[in-house]
């Protein structure tokens, strides 16, 4: 996507973006929110930078909720949530050494004569592949556990925070005498919760004896034992936590603490981690110049295999705090630090066969089938092959050897044939003319790369909508996984989600590996699914391209079934992160037989409620100061920062951007190469900063941020 031109009009470019912001919000939530990415760090940047690119070149596409300006997804609508003390955001990325040579020479441009008063020096520290974790104490207690969140605000996991046992519920002693200031008495730390590659594979061990479903890699076991409910199993599972930020949060009598509270420097900060007793990763390191930075680097990724925990990369950090503060922030991350990422993981194997899957929506996807390799600190037998297209693209054949990637955490993929492996007994794969499960034809609309299954009562589509209607984000039905679905299924006791309700518990308690409790546990659990938030409710629908955001805005406008039956699609094209394509999507799903089908079964059972839970309206926090209120236009070419990261700015303080000058315009911000926008703010006598004046501006005007290390 990077090498194709930008469009030259704005209608093109809308659409572009509109599809990019929606691509990327669906990899945020599947990264940070479900702990299951489809792709690698570096499509998600090359996502990223398109779309940056996109809202350079068309001011107008800027956008304060674009993911170019946000951190993280939403909260987990499990749990209560709470607002960081300071927002919690990600380092930029980097996956070669002159991206890390761009950022040394920038600081030390930026900081200038200052380096000749305290000389430049950087901590160099594992990045660790698991899930941020940000804790309290007050009076020396544990106060509360958080998620990242969207880096605004997490969800409130105090009590499994409290299993882990590198976590300790009241600290020593003495524990305020680690700040370089007395009078401390509530602080926060923050850092990254893992799960160890030795208890990860016995935790598998363990639940291949018992017959249960392997966890797929160490960050989603992570994130999804932060996330349940049970915390004896928290306790049993064992996580462990690296921290990596200290910071005060309250003085003796209630005071804000001061300048003289906060660590003069990260490896300052690292040794009070250790000193209040909470684990720190002895791998901290530091570099003086670029070539040492580079030996850090390459000793850090040299250690990577002997390490009993996942670690995709390194954290460089500037460890002065007083440097720090002068380099400041960008709206999404700090300009002192950056995520240095090693190269994805590769193995090659042999692909000795390909299975086809089908999804909820028909789709069938090749799966490859593989010798089981080790990568990435798992045993990795199958991987995706996308589609046909893909398959045709890289000339893929059964019994070829293939160097297969798997980045971190992302689903294994097949990267390239080892074309001069070949013996010439690989055979081609075909593209299926009938669906593997229910044997009806297999099509492939023009225009389309998916092959689909279009039979409604394909068992394995039943089964698909089944697992979404009863998946966390939707219904969260406590007892029922895919084996219960799948074994319900061929039972003939369900075949669509209203059967869920219709179940005779009796029944259900008599089937092989039931009983009477857990059959009351799922009973519960579907009673439960009724209460449910409407927008896990309208999620749970299954909407063709409707995800936990876009369901989040239905429900902000549609109070209850019937209003969003009668919506039509140009209203629903005007909401936030809707527009015409998907508005026309969502009216043709409730106008056809089989959307109208499900909406009156699930009525009849009494899913839909006359008053249902309705999400908190979207409210902006404006704060006493000279942006809140005021109108800015943004024009020129910015240095400092792109022009989607001063929108954000100046939104984040209160003020309003929009994108042509006029009598209601109170500030221009005029960058290099200003045109006519100049011009006429000039003949209206409106005020005009440049980019100087604009940067003191916000630096008179600060917001309070802090960065989480290692999230990146």
């Amino acid at each position: 996507m990077d090498q194709a031109p930008l469009p030259d009009d704005l209608t093109a470019a809308r659409a572009e973006a509109a599809h990019l912001r929606a691509e990327l919000e669906r990899h945020n939530r599947l990264y940070y929110r479900d702990a299951s990415p489809e792709i690698s760090d570096a499509e998600y940047d090359a996502l990223d930078r398109r779309l940056r690119a996109l809202e350079e070149r068309f001011p107008d596409l800027a956008d304060g909720d674009s993911p170019t300006a946000r951190v993280g997804a939403d909260t987990d609508t499990r749990f209560a949530s709470a607002p960081h003390s300071r927002a919690m955001l990600s380092l930029a990325n980097s996956y070669e050494l002159a991206d890390v040579a761009a950022f040394d020479a920038r600081l030390r441009k930026d900081l200038g004569a200052r380096l000749e008063r305290e000389p430049l020096r950087y901590t160099v520290e594992p990045k660790m592949d698991g899930v941020a974790l940000a804790v309290r104490y007050a009076d020396g207690r544990l106060s509360l556990g958080l998620t990242r969140g969207d880096g605004r605000a997490g969800d409130v996991i105090t009590a499994n925070a409290a299993t882990f046992a590198e976590i300790p519920g009241t600290l020593a002693d003495g524990w305020a005498d680690v700040f370089p200031a007395p009078g401390v008495t509530a602080f926060e730390v923050r850092g990254e919760a893992y799960l160890g590659l030795t208890r990860f594979a016995q935790l598998n061990a363990e639940r291949e004896a018992a017959g249960l479903d392997v966890l797929a890699n160490p960050r989603n076991a992570t994130a999804g034992t932060l996330k349940t409910l049970d915390c004896e199993e928290v306790r049993r599972r064992g996580l462990s936590v690296f921290f990596y930020q200290l910071f005060p949060l309250a003085t003796a009598g209630g005071a804000e603490p001061g300048p003289e509270h906060e660590f003069p420097t990260h490896c300052a900060e690292m040794a009070a981690i250790a000193a209040l007793g909470l684990p720190a990763n002895p791998l901290l390191d530091t570099a003086a110049d670029l070539d040492e930075l580079a030996a850090r680097l390459a000793d850090l990724e040299a250690r990577r295999p002997e390490l009993d925990y996942q670690i995709d990369g390194a954290v460089i950090k500037v460890d002065s705090r007083d440097l720090q503060v002068l380099a400041g922030f960008t709206a999404k991350a700090p300009r002192w630090g950056l995520a240095y990422k090693f190269a994805a993981e590769e193995a090659v194997t042999t692909l000795r066969d390909v299975t086809l899957q089908v999804g909820r929506t028909g789709v069938i996807t090749p799966v490859a089938e593989l010798a089981p390799v080790q990568l990435a600190g798992t045993t990795v037998s199958r991987a995706t092959l996308h589609n046909w297209d893909e398959i045709e693209r890289k000339d893929i054949r059964i019994g070829d050897r293939v160097t297969v990637v798997k980045g971190g955490d992302i689903i294994p993929k097949v990267l390239r044939v080892e074309v001069d492996a070949r013996r010439g007994d690989e055979r081609t794969i075909p593209v299926p003319e009938a669906c593997p499960v229910c044997d009806e034809p297999a099509t492939r609309a023009e225009g389309e790369v998916a092959v689909r299954c279009l039979n409604p009562l394909c068992p394995a589509v039943l089964a698909g909508r089944l697992r979404h209607f009863a998946g966390r984000d939707a219904c969260d039905i406590e007892g029922l996984g895919g084996r219960s679905i799948d074994l319900f299924l061929a039972e003939g006791l369900v075949r669509g989600p209203a059967d869920l309700f219709r179940l005779d518990l009796d029944v259900v308690a008599g089937l092989p590996g039931w009983g009477e409790k857990s059959a009351e546990r799922l009973g519960q659990g579907l009673a439960r699914a009724v209460e449910r938030p409407w927008a896990a409710k309208i999620f749970a629908l299954g909407i063709p391209q409707v995800g936990v955001t876009t369901a989040l805005t239905l429900a902000r406008h549609h109070p209850h079934i019937d209003a969003l039956l009668a919506a039509d699609a140009a209203a629903l094209a005007d909401l936030p992160d809707i527009g015409p394509i998907v508005a026309d999507v969502i009216t043709a799903f409730f106008a056809s037989a089989g959307g109208r089908d499900l909406v009156d079964q699930l009525r009849a059972v009494g899913f839909f409620r006359a008053s249902e839970e309705l999400p908190p309206p979207e409210v902006a926090v404006v704060g006493d100061n000279d942006f809140a209120g005021r109108v800015y236009v943004l024009t020129g070419t910015l240095h400092e920062m792109t022009r989607s990261e001063a929108k954000r700015e100046i939104e984040a303080r209160g003020g309003k951007v929009t994108g042509s000058v006029s009598r209601k315009t109170d500030v221009l911000v005029a960058g290099e190469k200003a045109g006519s926008k100049l011009d006429k703010a000039t003949e209206l006598g409106i005020e005009i900063l440049d980019e100087a004046a604009f940067i003191t501006a916000l630096q008179d005007n600060p917001l309070d941020v802090g960065a989480s290390g290692d999230d990146a």
